[in-house]
C-alpha cells in the first residue's frame, strides 16, 4: 500500500466508545478518511455523523459497511460477542482488520481469525491500548535494559467502582469480568514477561453487586516459565476514583506504577535511593475520558501504529497471536475460579 496514499476506514460500531475513542481520534489523523459507519442506533449514527461530517456514510447493520468495496480497513468496535463474526466478515472481503479488545470470547475463536488474516494477507490489531501508553513503554524499557536485574514478580491491583451498567454486565455478551476488564492487564504481563504462562491458579465471585451476572472480584496468580509470577487483585464494589497499580520486581530492583497519576518509581537495591518519575503522554494522546470519568491513554498512539503497519506492511506490536495469548490467560483464570483448581495452559491452550 502506498504510504501516501489515504487510507479509506469503515467504524462497526458507533456507540460512545466507538465514537469517542476511534471516531473522533481517526478523523484528527492526517492520511485517513472515515467514510462508513454503523449502529443499531440512530442517536447514535446521528452523533457519528457530528464527528465524521458529510464524508461519513451510516448503516444500521454492520454488514453493510463490511460489503462496500471502497474501504481498505475496518475498525471494528462492537459489543464483545460480535466480535468474531465481524472481523472473519471483514477479512473474508479483503479488509484489514482493527478489533477492539478481546480478541475473541474463545480460544476457537481467536484461532478462526488469526487463520482468516493469514489466509487474507491482511494486517490484524487487537486494541491493546495500555502497551502504547508511555508510562509502559517506560516501563518495558527499563525491564528490557535490565534495570532491576532479572525480572521475577509482576503485580496489578485495582480497586475501583463498577463498571458501566448495560452489556457490560452480561456474562454472554462479554465473556466474563475478566476478559472483558483484565485481559489488557494480562497482556502487559505476558508482553513484559516475555515468556510462556505455564498455569494459572484464580480465586473469585459475586460478593457484593449480586444485581449482575459477572464477577465483582478476583484475586489471579500466574506462573511463567522459569519460576516467573504475576498477581492481579480486581474489586468492581471499591469507591470511585481507585487507581491501578502495577508493578514489576527483579533481583536489582523494583518499579511501581499508578496508572491515573502517571507515576513511575524505581527503587534500586544496591543505593537508598529512588526515582520518582512523571512519564505523560505527548500532546492529545491523553484526552480521551471514559463515563466514570478515568483517562484512558494510548489509544490515539495505537491507532496510528495500525494505520503505520497498513502502509508499510508491518506486524503490530499487538498482534493476534499476542491477543490470544491474553484471551488464553484470562479464560484459564475464570476456568479456574469454575474449577476450584490450578489449570495448566499446556492442557487449557495448546
Amino acid at each position: 500500500m502506498s504510504s501516501s496514499s489515504t487510507l479509506r476506514i469503515g467504524l462497526l460500531g458507533a456507540g460512545w466508545f466507538g465514537r469517542e475513542a476511534h471516531l473522533r481520534n481517526l478523523v484528527a489523523l492526517d492520511g485517513v478518511a472515515v467514510t462508513a459507519a454503523s449502529s443499531r442506533s440512530d442517536e447514535s449514527l446521528a452523533a457519528a455523523k457530528a464527528i465524521g461530517g458529510d464524508v461519513l456514510r451510516t448503516f444500521s447493520d454492520w454488514r453493510e459497511v463490511v460489503a462496500l468495496d471502497d474501504l481498505d480497513a475496518i475498525v471494528i468496535a462492537l459489543t464483545n460477542d460480535q466480535h468474531h463474526a465481524a472481523a472473519m466478515a471483514a477479512l473474508r472481503a479483503g479488509k484489514h482488520v482493527f478489533c477492539e479488545k478481546p480478541l475473541g470470547l474463545t480460544l476457537a475463536e481467536c484461532d478462526d481469525i488469526i487463520a482468516a488474516a493469514a489466509d487474507a494477507g491482511r494486517i490484524l490489531q487487537i486494541g491493546h491500548e495500555m502497551r502504547f501508553q508511555r508510562l509502559y513503554g517506560h516501563m518495558k524499557e527499563m525491564i528490557d535494559r535490565g534495570e532491576i536485574g532479572d525480572l521475577q514478580l509482576m503485580w496489578c491491583r485495582e480497586f475501583r467502582g463498577p463498571m458501566r451498567p448495560g452489556w457490560r454486565s452480561s456474562e454472554a455478551v462479554t465473556g466474563g469480568a475478566i476478559l472483558e476488564k483484565n485481559v489488557h492487564h494480562f497482556d502487559l504481563f505476558n508482553w513484559m514477561m516475555d515468556c510462556a504462562p505455564v498455569r494459572v491458579s484464580a480465586h473469585g465471585g459475586t460478593n457484593v453487586l449480586k444485581d449482575r451476572e459477572i464477577l465483582d472480584n478476583a484475586q489471579i496468580l500466574v506462573e511463567y516459565e522459569g519460576g516467573r509470577r504475576a498477581s492481579l487483585e480486581l474489586c468492581l464494589f471499591a469507591p470511585k476514583g481507585g487507581d491501578c497499580e502495577i508493578g514489576a520486581c527483579g533481583d536489582k530492583g523494583r518499579i511501581d506504577t499508578r496508572n491515573q497519576a502517571l507515576e513511575l518509581v524505581h527503587h534500586r537495591f544496591d543505593t537508598p535511593e529512588r526515582a520518582v518519575m512523571q512519564i505523560a503522554d505527548e500532546g492529545d494522546a491523553a484526552n480521551f475520558v471514559d463515563s466514570s470519568g478515568r483517562i484512558d491513554r494510548g489509544i490515539k498512539p495505537q491507532l496510528e501504529h495500525f494505520l503505520e503497519c497498513l502502509r508499510h506492511d508491518r506486524v503490530p506490536l499487538n498482534d493476534g497471536a499476542s491477543a490470544r495469548r491474553a484471551v488464553a490467560v484470562c479464560l484459564a483464570a475464570q476456568e479456574s475460579i469454575r474449577r476450584k483448581e490450578t489449570v495448566w495452559m499446556e492442557e487449557f491452550a495448546g
